[in-house]
């Protein structure tokens, strides 16, 4: 006997070890414009032999082919897995113990009151008999036959109240007796849970202790930029606070993780598009191409503003917090509680595209400036799982039959890719150095990413959090700028050049000039030029006045031609405390008809367009100053007929 347990002893030790829990913390989050890459971190005792090792109750909704282990231990990476995996659940018996007592008390209190019931339906029997007694039976006192009746019907009312009352509590006590005794079924019953697990098989010469890091991709979060810009006064340089708004749908929360916000976008295919055949018949109409790639052709927008609602298609319900994006840009806008959105449109945009976590994107055209926009629920698709194995020697040694997969979800032989550090311009705003978060900008080959230092909790399901990405204090040129003929109010514009250095993406933008807050504007980004422009809306404190002068503006006929006359004067006033440069333009109109002759008399050193007829002054304006300018023109047309001037 034993020698058979020694034989059993000395069996080769590749045999499956057991099943492990592995328990991970989430440590690392890299945010894309759509999905998020989540790492999870964890240590275990791994015995030696083969071992499945899981990791449990992972949100359904990740990208299976993202999955990525690595470990530095004297392990083997067998396979990684993703499993839903159903555990039968013993009943509680001494919950079931407590339901069927408090059944037992229901059901004795349950008897009680019917009999109650039962005795007083027998005294309203009586008590009806006795009321059949005739008055005029011969030897009965009339008197005593009243009192008799009086007495009853007071018992008769008490009786049938009490009946009413009793049918209630009756009711009430069988409600709850149906309740506990379904809550015994359900107890007694075969119950499962299930459970999504991310199921790794490794081998291990010896029992060692491993850490292991597991990554995988969410496709339920993203982040949008916005900016808050503030001007304490046109002398003085322009503060832009860089943020992000992080949301997630993922299903789990992340509780104090290091983020990195990344401008790629793993959901964009990577295929470059390619050019087919194009061929045309008689009488066949043109047909737009099928878009085959990740670019957008813009037109010419018809609104500079579009507002709306967004609801899901199946129930009617208003979505909280969905984005709604000017399709091919960073600039979007979250809907309220309501459903509700507004957002300022960036110059060409031709449609939006509609996010929401677990619903299909949506992609409206521009065919109004308000829309009520209904997204279906999207179905989660299911992939193969991909392995990547490390081994012992260091992270970039790769084992030959792994993949790896790059941020943005292209396949890769496994090499890493290498990162440059950009210099960026450490900036002390109103806040002290110490207290501004502080960001590491790296450029790989197909993003920007930005490490944010401080620590976020941004939990599941719940609002957008704002992640400060950097605070910058910069250089910018000032300008003012007024078209009194189409608006009288000035316009206050911005400068930046070197402005690519900050790594600004297309978003919206508040604005608080002088302390205050004056609106919204947009930072367009996406043009290649050397110096970005912003528009910082209304200054009323610098005012223009254009007005006709009483004594030019006038008619003539001389022979057989028309003349009309017009003389504009314009006031420019400086309210400010700093010197201004401003921007004024009008207009000479221009003549569409050879019998029209327009006479261009005075535009006080204006420069004129000869093309359009636009006339620019440029010039600066000391504090609290003004300054005149002229307009004249005459316009030469047949008698008898008429030109439209304002």
């Amino acid at each position: 006997m034993k020698h058979k347990w020694l034989l059993l002893l000395l069996l080769p030790v590749h045999v499956m070890a057991g099943e492990l829990e592995l328990k991970t913390s989430i440590k690392d989050v890299t945010v894309f414009q759509t999905g998020a890459q989540v790492t999870r971190n964890g240590i275990t005792s791994v015995p030696a032999g083969e071992s499945e090792i899981h990791l449990k109750d992972i949100p359904p909704g990740l990208k299976r082919e993202s999955i990525q282990v690595r470990s530095n231990a004297e392990i083997t990476l067998l396979s990684v897995s993703f499993e839903t995996i159903t555990n039968d659940v013993e009943p509680d018996r001494e919950k079931n113990k407590l339901l069927e007592k408090k059944k037992e008390e229901y059901e004795i209190r349950l008897e009680d009151m019917l009999a109650r019931f039962s005795i007083l339906q027998a005294e309203e029997q009586i008590i009806s008999n006795l009321q059949q007694v005739s008055t005029t039976s011969t030897g009965v006192n009339v008197d005593q036959i009243v009192k008799a009746q009086e007495i009853m019907r007071t018992k008769m009312n008490l009786i049938i109240t009490e009946q009413l009352t009793l049918k209630r509590k009756i009711k009430d006590q069988q409600e709850s007796l149906r309740e506990v005794s379904q809550q015994i079924s359900v107890l007694n019953g075969t119950k499962q849970t299930l459970s999504n697990d991310i199921v790794i098989r490794v081998s291990a010469k010896q029992e060692t202790r491993a850490d292991f890091s597991v990554s995988y991709i969410m496709p339920n979060a993203r982040w949008i930029p916005a900016y808050d810009i503030r001007v304490k006064n046109v002398g003085e340089p322009m503060q832009i606070e860089y943020k992000a708004q992080v949301q997630q749908h993922t299903g789990e929360d992340w509780s104090k993780v290091k983020l990195k916000l990344s401008t790629g976008d793993p959901s964009l295919g990577s295929k470059k598009p390619s050019i087919v055949p194009w061929y045309i018949n008689l009488n066949q109409p043109y047909q737009q191409p099928q878009q085959q790639s990740n670019f957008y052709k813009y037109t010419d927008a018809k609104f500079t503003k579009v507002s709306g609602r967004v609801f899901d298609a199946e129930n009617g319900e208003a979505l909280f917090a969905a984005s709604v994006i000017a399709t091919g840009t960073n600039i979007g806008v979250s809907t309220d509680f309501d459903g509700k959105f507004s957002l300022t449109l960036p110059e060409n945009a031709s449609s939006l595209t509609v996010k929401y976590i677990g619903y299909n994107d949506q992609v409206i055209a521009l065919t109004a400036s308000e829309f009520n926009i209904y997204l279906k629920p999207s179905v989660v698709e299911l992939a193969e799982v991909v392995v990547m194995q490390e081994s012992a020697r260091g992270r970039d040694n790769h084992s030959a039959q792994s993949i790896s997969y790059n941020s943005v979800g292209s396949k890769s032989s496994g090499a890493t890719v290498s990162r440059e550090d950009i210099r960026t311009t450490a900036v002390r705003g109103s806040r002290s150095a110490a207290s501004m978060p502080q960001v590491q900008p790296q450029l790989n080959i197909v993003s920007t990413e930005f490490v944010i230092t401080e620590s976020y909790s941004i939990p599941s399901g719940q609002k957008p959090v704002s992640v400060t990405i950097q605070t910058v204090q910069t250089p910018a040129h000032y300008q003012y700028y007024c078209a009194p003929r189409l608006d009288k109010d000035v316009f206050l514009t911005a400068q930046i050049v070197d402005w690519e250095q900050y790594n600004f993406l297309e978003g919206n933008a508040n604005v608080f000039f002088e302390g205050t807050f004056v609106g919204n504007t947009l930072m367009e980004t996406k043009y290649l030029s050397d110096t970005l422009n912003i528009s910082l809306g209304r200054d009323k404190s610098v005012k223009v006045e254009r007005k006709k002068s009483k004594e030019y503006t006038k008619r003539q006929i001389m022979g057989g031609d028309q003349f009309t006359y017009r003389h504009w004067d314009f006031t420019v006033r400086n309210g400010k405390s700093q010197k201004i440069n401003i921007i004024l333009e009008d207009q000479f109109p221009l003549a569409a008809n050879s019998s029209i002759e327009i006479r261009r008399e005075e535009k006080s050193g204006g420069d004129l367009n000869e093309e359009t007829g636009i006339v620019t002054w440029k010039f600066d304006l000391d504090p609290q100053k003004n300054k005149e300018l002229k307009l004249r023109y005459s316009v030469k047309h047949p008698k008898g007929t008429f030109v439209g001037l304002d």
